[in-house]
């Protein structure tokens, strides 16, 4: 059950943030691969990076910051329940969004494919970006090296990459798909 399940007919937003630009974005992808990084060589365990998919420039609203507490607790309670341990975990709060980086005693393959199970399975899970970082090779695990198919589009459910690409669909239409996502999860939920 979710710690956010008392909660009923609340209506989240995601644009009532302060908007970023492109070189704070790039600025903020270099220091997470500093925190990654760091985390690493703290503790050579393999680690989660978890990071949420919010298309346009509005990337800290009072929307994600309910999406991320969400996306912590789902990954708290998978870890439980498979008896992983956190070693170290760090969460950061900017303008450019939530993130999080815990490192986890497991195998990297392991750790992805619970991650992928919590993506794959959780309704809220493609709104979240739940990377896994190598201690050995400082690489991402991905999903197709796994056998996983590559993510879905929020919106008309082909892969995701090919419609960014071709920026098939507006921020607007992305967003609205993301609030029904959201709004439907935690009034349902309650």
């Amino acid at each position: 059950m979710s710690c956010f399940s008392i909660m009923t007919n609340i209506l989240l937003k995601f644009d009532d943030g302060t908007p970023v630009n492109l070189e704070q974005m790039l600025l903020a992808k270099e220091q997470r691969v500093e925190h990654q990084r760091n985390a690493i060589k703290c503790y050579p365990f393999p680690l989660i990076s978890l990071s949420l998919v919010i298309p346009g420039p509005i990337k800290k609203s009072t929307g994600t910051k309910v999406l991320f507490r969400e996306a912590i607790t789902a990954i708290h309670h998978l870890l439980a329940k498979n008896m992983l341990q956190i070693i170290h975990e760090e969460q950061f709060c900017a303008l450019t969004g939530y993130e999080a980086i815990i490192s986890v005693e497991c195998s990297s393959d392991q750790l992805k494919q619970l991650c992928i199970e919590i993506e794959n399975n959780h309704p809220l899970g493609r709104l979240w970006d739940i990377d896994v970082i190598d201690a050995k090779t400082e690489q991402s695990v991905s999903r197709t090296q796994l056998g996983h198919q590559s993510r879905q589009c929020l919106v008309c459910q082909d892969m995701a990459k090919v419609c960014g690409r071709s920026r098939k669909h507006t921020v607007d239409d992305m967003l609205a798909a993301i609030e029904k996502m959201t709004n439907d999860y935690f009034n349902l939920a309650s």
